[in-house]
This record gives C-alpha cells, sequence and structure tokens, in this order.
C-alpha cells in the first residue's frame, strides 16, 4: 500500500469513528441526581430522609400529608389512598372524588410518577446536556409540548402541524424570573408555568443521560392549574432537545 492510499484509509477510518455515539455524546460516568425540585419527601405525613435511590424507592409506599377518595373511571371503584403505591398501578384511571381535591391531587400523583422514575433510574454513560439551562432560550429548545394549551382542538392542530416544533413555536412565552439553577417562571397569554429540573439521569436505559422536568402552570383569574412531567434528552450537541415522554398525556 502506498502513502497516498495509507492517507485515505486512515481518513475513512477517522470519518467513521466520527459519527458514532462516542464522538456525538460526551462518555463518561453521569450518575443519577435530583434537585431541591424535588418535594415529594416534603409531602408526607412525616418528612423522611433521602440520600440514596433506595430512600427514593421507599418514598413510594409512606403515607402522605393527607387522604384522598378517589375513583376509578373504568371499574367506578373508590378507595380511600394515601401513598404512591396504592395509586400507581391505575394511575391514569383514577380521579379525585372531591372537587376540591383535582388541583392538590393533580400535583401530588405528578411527583408520585416522578418519584417512581427516579428510583428507576440508571447511570448514564454519554451525555449532550452539559450546558442545559432554564432561560430565556429555553423555550426555543424546548418541545412543543410544554406548552399550556387549554382547548383540545388548538391542541391537536398544534400537534398535526409538523412545522411547530418547539414551545415557543406553539405560543408566546417570555422569560420572567429564575430561581438557583433548577428553576425558572415564564409568562404566557394569560398564564404563568414554572418549570423546575427535578433530576437527570438514564430514565429510558439507553445509556444516554435525560433530563426530568415538572411543570406547574396557572391561569391568571382563573382556577385552571396544570402539573405536567416531562422526560427529554439530545441525541447530540446540536440537536434539539428531544422528548421521550410526558405525565399525563393527551
Amino acid at each position: 500500500m502506498n502513502f497516498k492510499n495509507s492517507i485515505l484509509l486512515l481518513s475513512i477510518v477517522f470519518m467513521v469513528a466520527c459519527t458514532s455515539k462516542d464522538s456525538l455524546l460526551t462518555a463518561g460516568n453521569y450518575s443519577v441526581k435530583w434537585f431541591l425540585g424535588f418535594r415529594m419527601a416534603d409531602l408526607l405525613a412525616k418528612k423522611a430522609s433521602v440520600h440514596d435511590q433506595q430512600d427514593i424507592q421507599a418514598l413510594l409506599d409512606k403515607p402522605w400529608y393527607g387522604q384522598f377518595k378517589l375513583i376509578n373511571v373504568q371499574t367506578q371503584q373508590v378507595i380511600t389512598a394515601d401513598r404512591c403505591s396504592q395509586i400507581l398501578p391505575d394511575i391514569t384511571q383514577l380521579q379525585p372524588v372531591r372537587g376540591g381535591d383535582v388541583s392538590p391531587y393533580a400535583g401530588l400523583s405528578a411527583l408520585c410518577v416522578a418519584t417512581e422514575s427516579i428510583a428507576k433510574a440508571r447511570p448514564a454513560q454519554y451525555s449532550a446536556l452539559s450546558d442545559f439551562k432554564l432561560d430565556a432560550d429555553f423555550p426555543r429548545q424546548a418541545p412543543k409540548n410544554l406548552a399550556l394549551i387549554t382547548s383540545s382542538s388548538e391542541w391537536q392542530d398544534i400537534v398535526q402541524n409538523k412545522k411547530i416544533v418547539s414551545w415557543a413555536q406553539a405560543e408566546t412565552v417570555k422569560f420572567d424570573s429564575k430561581e438557583g439553577k433548577y428553576q425558572a417562571k415564564y409568562t404566557m397569554v394569560g398564564a404563568h408555568q414554572e418549570v423546575l429540573l427535578l433530576a437527570r439521569g438514564d430514565f429510558n436505559h439507553d445509556g444516554i443521560e435525560d433530563l426530568l422536568l415538572f411543570a406547574n402552570a396557572h391561569v391568571v383569574g382563573g382556577t385552571y392549574a396544570s402539573f405536567r412531567l416531562f422526560w427529554i434528552t439530545k441525541m447530540n450537541p446540536n440537536s434539539p432537545l428531544t422528548l421521550i415522554r410526558e405525565y399525563p398525556t393527551y
């Protein structure tokens, strides 16, 4: 093999290597982490200490600050629940019997789902999320699912419109304020939404680091509120934030 052919072969090998997962993502040992926004331990009848994922798993069977009377909309069975482990198997079918419990239960049940997800997360081997920030630019990067659309018909229009990709394209969003590194508030038309980074880790077990976000939105001058979870990731440093799961689904 002559010198020119050797150089060509080395160039091809280099190009192939640059398309591998290792070149697109930063390799390392990215441990599972949770942050101040993850408040499940504060909502229990007796506050619990959380040091590791085993402690988080244990939260699922600890009593909450109060009980909720719930109805299964499929079976019409009524139950009284006071801990996450009671509601998680049928969580999508359960609704509060009392109207005043709708908002508190929605927030608490979303945190139950988050708790289970964090407990099952694994350390990641690769990450493209080192520069992630909750800032003024976040709505332009975030998936459109973060949009607070209360009309199902309007939401279907957004879902079906392939040109709408980001939250900022789905609705008008303005950065409001920031509390530390893991919490920011945004203003939309007639509403406010607080976004918190609850945890990071490999939630879908593909080796790539993901983020778990909690979005708490309220309508100005109304009683409507939503509590939603979003699991997002990045496949390489230049790609947009990608939604891998959300709760609840609409």
